[in-house]
C-alpha cells in the first residue's frame, strides 16, 4: 500500500460516504459510553459528541450508557434498559436492533476487549479493534513486548502483579531513577506518577495498584512527546498529522490532559519531514501488524540525544471530544467530525 500522500500530511482528495437516496432505511447506531474505570466521565463526553455529530440523515443514534451491569438509553427523562440477550432496546413496544455499535468507552469493559468479545458473539459490527487486539493493546507490558519484536524501541521496564512479592532494591538494580509508575491496564494517566527519588518508588507503586492489579514501571526517557493517529477508510489508510504535547506539569498527567491551561497540543508538530515520515510509517506498520481496526492513536517519546523513537502505548479507543487530540488531527487534515465518525461506522459495516 502506498502511504506517501497521507504520510506527508496532505488532505485526502475526497471522503466517500454512502448517500441516503430517500429509499434506504436509516441504520440504527448504538453509541456505547461510560464504563467501569476512572475514564467514565471522559467517555460520556466522547459518546455525547459522537451522538451529536453523526449524520442524522443516515443514522438513528442511541447513546447507551454503561456502568457495571446497568446498561440503558435515556430519552425525555426516561431510562430504557438494554436487553443483554441480544443487545436490543424496547421503546414504546417497538424493539430496536442495532446495525452497528460505535465504541466510545475508554478503559474497561470497552477498550480491554470484553465488550468487543460480546459483540463478536452476537455478530454485531463495531467500530473498534476486535477482542484479541483490544486485550493485547490494553495490556501495556504485553503490547510493548510484541511491538518490540517489530523492531520498535521501547523503554526498559518491570512488570509487577498485585499480592506478589517485589523488592525495591531489585527494581533499582534493573532500572535507573527517575521512573514512571503506571497501572498496566488503564488510560488517561489515572494512577500514574513519576518517581524521581528512590524513596518515592514504593508509594508510587501502591498508588498504581489502587487502580489495577498489575503495575508497569518504566525507565524515564528524556525527549519530545509525540502522538500519531491512523485509521482504515474506504479510500485506504489515513495517517493523521502528528501532534506534539508540551505539558506544563511534571508530565502529561490526568489533570494536564483535560485542562487546556496545563498543556499545549501542537498540530501539526514542528518536526522535520524525516521524523514525521518515520513516525507515520511506524504507526501504520504497528496498526497493520497488530491488525487494529477503527481509529487508534500511538504515543511516542523521541530522544534527540540518540535519535531514537520510543513507543509508549497505543490507544484503540482514543478521546473523541471536540478538544481531544484525534479530532484536532482530523480537522487539520480537512476532515470534519461528522465525516470522521461516519467513516468509522461505514468501515465497521
Amino acid at each position: 500500500m502506498n502511504f506517501t500522500s497521507v504520510l506527508l500530511g496532505r488532505n485526502p482528495k475526497s471522503i466517500h460516504l454512502p448517500k441516503n437516496n430517500g429509499f434506504m432505511a436509516k441504520q440504527n447506531i448504538a453509541i456505547i459510553a461510560g464504563g467501569n474505570s476512572g475514564e467514565y466521565g471522559i467517555s460520556i463526553k466522547s459518546g455525547s459528541v459522537v451522538d451529536e455529530m453523526l449524520d442524522k440523515a443516515k443514522y438513528n443514534t442511541y447513546l447507551i450508557q454503561i456502568k457495571c451491569s446497568d446498561w440503558f438509553f435515556e430519552s425525555n427523562g426516561q431510562q430504557y434498559q438494554i436487553d443483554k440477550n441480544d443487545f436490543s432496546l424496547l421503546i414504546d413496544e417497538t424493539k430496536i436492533n442495532f446495525d452497528c455499535v460505535f465504541c466510545a468507552i475508554h478503559g474497561t469493559p470497552g477498550e480491554n476487549g470484553k465488550l468487543p468479545a460480546y459483540f463478536e458473539m452476537l455478530n454485531i459490527p463495531f467500530t473498534s479493534s476486535d477482542s484479541l487486539v483490544s486485550a493485547l493493546t490494553f495490556n501495556k507490558n504485553y503490547c510493548n513486548r510484541v511491538v518490540f519484536t517489530y523492531g520498535v524501541s521501547v523503554a526498559k521496564s518491570i512488570h509487577l502483579f498485585k499480592n506478589a512479592y517485589y523488592s525495591i532494591d531489585e527494581i533499582l538494580k534493573s532500572l535507573a531513577i527517575p521512573v514512571f509508575v503506571k497501572p498496566n491496564a488503564g488510560g488517561s494517566s489515572v494512577g500514574m506518577s513519576k518517581a524521581k527519588k528512590e524513596d518515592e518508588l514504593d508509594a508510587a507503586i501502591k498508588l498504581a495498584f489502587d487502580e489495577d492489579d498489575e503495575v508497569l514501571i518504566e525507565e524515564f526517557v528524556q525527549g519530545r512527546e509525540l502522538t500519531c493517529g491512523t485509521m482504515d477508510s474506504n479510500d485506504g489508510m489515513l495517517v493523521f498529522p502528528i501532534c506534539e504535547i508540551k505539558s506544563k506539569k511534571e508530565f502529561f498527567d490526568y489533570e494536564a490532559k483535560y485542562n487546556p491551561a496545563l498543556a499545549e497540543e501542537i498540530v501539526p508538530a514542528d518536526i522535520s519531514e524525516e521524523l514525521e515520515i518515520r513516525i507515520k510509517q511506524t504507526t501504520a506498520m504497528i496498526y497493520q501488524k497488530l491488525n487494529c481496526k477503527g481509529v487508534v492513536r500511538a504515543d511516542y517519546i523521541y530522544s534527540e540525544k540518540n535519535d531514537t523513537l520510543y513507543f509508549i502505548e497505543i490507544n484503540t479507543v482514543p478521546g473523541l471530544t471536540k478538544e481531544s487530540i484525534v479530532p484536532k488531527m482530523a480537522r487539520e487534515m480537512g476532515i470534519s467530525l461528522t465525516e470522521l465518525f461516519g467513516m468509522m461506522v461505514e468501515m465497521a459495516l
